[in-house]
């Protein structure tokens, strides 16, 4: 029978009949086990929209985003290009492989949180494999994304509070604050956990369990962790010399409507319980409901449940609500956490003596792969498009409901073909204007490999005596002033700019 007896002798120190370094080895084995997961399932090169765009801005180590400095994310950005060194891969494999990293860092992190807590290898087991196939979280895995960082950042800072909390050593309390510190130069996501976090060491000091002196200790290495955000802060202010305009750049950018969004609730919590059944589409889901109902007690004497719960709570409020074309993303810390209750509740329900039931619970777990590929086949059979208010959007060489429901990417080899052939068929001196989604393929194969210099990218300030090609000729992405006063001509694989008939004309 299940207790809290295991939570209660991890507090005290004991070794619960587990041998000390068992945490390190399974923490290691589930890093490669999520790093080879990913390996074979990652994008083979270029990607598409923002993925893609990270390849591009880490190939160039750039820092400067003018009026959105909160999407640089130099932590990512660094680590890419830095990668890109090692000179295994070109850097758009560099960014992808970096997103794997990160992401499994976060899958071993959920494993070593459920063993300190439980002290069982089969529960840590079992919401590791959990979060290591929820759909979105390896859809991260597998392309370049600052996501997977930010989860490992997430579940890092949870990490050694719960090592703060087993053990009473102050130095997890610090590391959590550095590990937060890290977490801003990753992505401003990762904040939400350090409100939680620095709520309950606040509630600590003023109960008299936690020296007034961590206080000021925890914020100094919170700001040495973030030392790659504060740099790109100062290029940022160096830029405007505006202080107002700098640290809303920082902490806003373009953002601020999907930031303090409050309007269609309805239809967007609607989209959010899509979004979770899609990630955890298996009996297993409900050992997690199970695991929230037994937290308070299975952790009973300590404050993890409340910090849990509340982190929980927090970045599920902040995504429902975020009107963003990516708001899936941003679900990625809930679905982690659920992840860790997973653990729970197979170490609540499911005895040692029993390893046959481990067993089918981690098939049951796995049951998850078939069900994307049935679930990508449904959503092309009725034709269901997951872009709330956007149009469908075909790109050549890109399949719609592959790219969307299925989180393996190792298919995505239509990047490079349409950057390839596009820039290949356009005339001397061509002007393309590209759409977002086909934008950074364009700009890696155009720039960085120095292919077509001939042809300009973007909008010159004059088009005169050139001819205007555009990616799409559906409306939103197709530019307004390229439209505007003229008509779209297939050429290729892309649309020329031309003149708008005259009236009564041809």
């Amino acid at each position: 029978m299940t207790s809290t007896a295991g939570v209660q002798m991890n507090a005290a120190g004991g070794p619960c009949g587990a041998r000390r370094w068992c945490g390190a080895v399974g923490w290691l084995l589930a890093l490669c086990a999520a790093l080879g997961l990913y390996g074979v399932t990652m994008a083979p090169d270029l990607v598409w929209h923002d993925a893609g765009d990270y390849q591009w801005q880490a190939a160039r180590l750039n820092l400067v985003r003018p009026g959105d400095a909160v999407r640089v994310h130099p932590f990512f950005i660094v680590l890419a290009h830095g990668l890109g060194q090692v000179g295994l891969w070109n850097y758009a494999k560099a960014a992808s492989v970096a997103s794997a990293l990160g992401t499994a860092v976060a899958v071993a992190n959920v494993w070593l949180i459920v063993w300190l807590l439980a002290r069982r290898v089969g529960p840590a087991c079992i919401a590791a494999l959990t979060c290591m196939l929820a759909h979105t979280i390896w859809q991260q895995g597998v392309q370049p994304q600052t996501y997977g960082w930010a989860n490992a950042a997430i579940s890092g800072m949870l990490l050694a509070a719960v090592a703060y909390v087993l053990t009473g050593r102050l130095r997890y309390l610090l590391l959590a604050f550095l590990v937060a510190g890290v977490g801003i130069s990753i992505h401003l996501l990762t904040q939400i956990g350090l409100v939680v976090l620095g709520v309950w060491v606040l509630v600590r000091v003023v109960r008299g369990r936690t020296p007034a002196w961590a206080v000021p200790a925890a914020a100094g290495v919170w700001l040495l962790g973030g030392a790659l955000f504060w740099y790109v802060v100062c290029l940022e202010y160096d830029r405007t010399r505006d202080l107002a305009a700098t640290l809303a750049s920082a902490f806003v950018g373009r953002w601020g409507e999907a930031v303090f969004n409050v309007s269609r609730l309805g239809p967007m919590l609607g989209r959010s319980a899509l979004m979770a059944a899609l990630n955890f589409p298996t009996p297993v889901a409900f050992l997690g409901l199970y695991g929230i109902w037994r937290a308070r007690r299975l952790l009973a004497g300590t404050p993890l449940a409340a910090m849990l719960g509340a982190a929980m709570v927090l970045y599920i409020l902040f995504a429902m609500r975020y009107r963003v074309q990516n708001q899936n993303y941003f679900f990625t810390p809930a679905y982690l956490l659920f992840a860790v209750y997973i653990g729970l509740g197979a170490h609540a329900l499911l005895s040692p003596k029993k390893p046959l039931r481990v067993l089918l619970v981690v098939l049951a777990a796995l049951v998850v792969v078939p069900v994307y590929w049935v679930t990508a086949e449904a959503a092309r059979a009725c034709k269901f498009n997951p872009r709330e208010g956007m149009p469908m959007h075909e790109v050549p060489y890109r399949d719609f409901y592959k790219y969307y429901f299925l989180p393996w990417q190792c298919h995505q080899v239509g990047p490079r073909r349409f950057a390839e052939e596009v820039l290949a068929s356009l005339p001397p001196g061509a002007v393309l204007a590209p759409d977002s989604t086909v934008l950074p393929p364009l700009l890696c194969v155009h720039d960085l490999e120095h292919r077509r210099p001939d042809v300009f990218i973007g909008r010159p300030e004059s088009l005169e005596g050139r001819r205007v090609f555009v990616t799409s000729d559906v409306p939103g992405y197709a530019p307004a002033w390229a439209v505007k006063g003229g008509r779209l001509e297939p050429f290729g694989l892309v649309w020329e700019v031309k003149p708008a008939a005259k009236e009564g004309g041809p």
